[in-house]
């Protein structure tokens, strides 16, 4: 089977404390997430925003945006055994895994059938690695049909676990979807794809990095072109988006997600 090339972004606030995440919405998201821990009880929170089209990234901009707890030593032994080849959940934002699970769904993993000795493995090493003994899965979609995952660890008692994901199922979907919905409930997959083939490679990454805050100058360097090759590439870009002036075309760009949200998945 072909592997669909994917980039990420991390956004990570290891054990609910300050973490990779740059902008004025770091305090707030971190408020949110100590938030859900409380009223959950629940050991870590991920999730996962991705869409089920391809592109229309043609630049640095990610594919796949994620938001961890888990702590600095499991997001390194996690890169190390490449276990996103594994993960369950990562495996759900394959294009062509994807089974399109409604909003909602609360998927038990350790509990699912015919799973695989690795993916065994895998939730066997985080529990032996302290994120808990339950993992549970919950959809999540915008009102524009942007998808997501949120998993959520907990510690429960074997002989308690089937109560225990009854009495939770609706709250965990009300949860996830809320989390969902602030991190990005304005991207639009659909609008994001025909607007993303209005502009080229290049126009696309210096909105990116001006998105960032990066100056023309700036921006440049980064991609190895002149300064005022920048200006016209943002010119362009700014003309084909209908816009202004080059804030509102950020904010276009950012509000479509034709490029991704800064604050929410800055660069590990």
């Amino acid at each position: 089977m072909t592997q669909v090339p994917m980039h990420f972004d991390l956004a990570h606030f290891p054990d609910f404390e300050e973490g990779f995440l740059s902008g004025t919405v770091k305090h707030d998201t971190l408020e949110m997430l100590v938030e859900i821990r409380r009223q959950l009880s629940c050991r870590y929170i991920t999730h996962v925003g991705h869409t089920d089209q391809p592109g229309p990234y043609r630049g640095p901009a990610p594919d796949v945006s994620v938001l961890t707890t888990v702590p600095v030593k499991w997001v390194l032994r996690y890169a190390a055994k490449n276990y996103f080849s594994v993960d369950p959940i990562m495996q759900a934002i394959r294009p062509s895994r994807h089974q399109g699970n409604a909003p909602g769904t609360v998927r038990n993993l350790s509990a699912e059938a015919g799973l695989s000795t690795e993916v065994k493995q895998f939730l066997r090493d985080c529990e032996l690695r302290g994120l808990g003994n339950l993992y549970l899965a919950v959809e999540a979609s915008n009102a524009h049909g942007f998808r997501g995952v949120t998993l959520f660890t907990f510690d429960v008692e074997p002989a308690d676990e089937v109560a225990f994901v009854e009495g939770m199922r609706k709250r965990l979907g009300t949860v996830s979807t809320r989390l969902h919905n602030v991190l990005h409930g304005n991207r639009n997959p659909g609008l994001a794809a025909i607007v993303g083939k209005l502009l080229t490679k290049r126009e696309i990454d210096c909105l990116y990095w001006a998105a960032n805050g990066k100056t023309d100058g700036e921006i440049g360097e980064i991609l190895n072109i002149a300064r005022w090759t920048v200006v016209t590439y943002l010119q362009n870009a700014k003309n084909k988006l209908g816009c202004s002036n080059r804030t509102s075309t950020v904010a276009t760009a950012l509000a479509l997600g034709v490029i991704e949200m800064p604050a929410i998945a800055s660069r590990f």
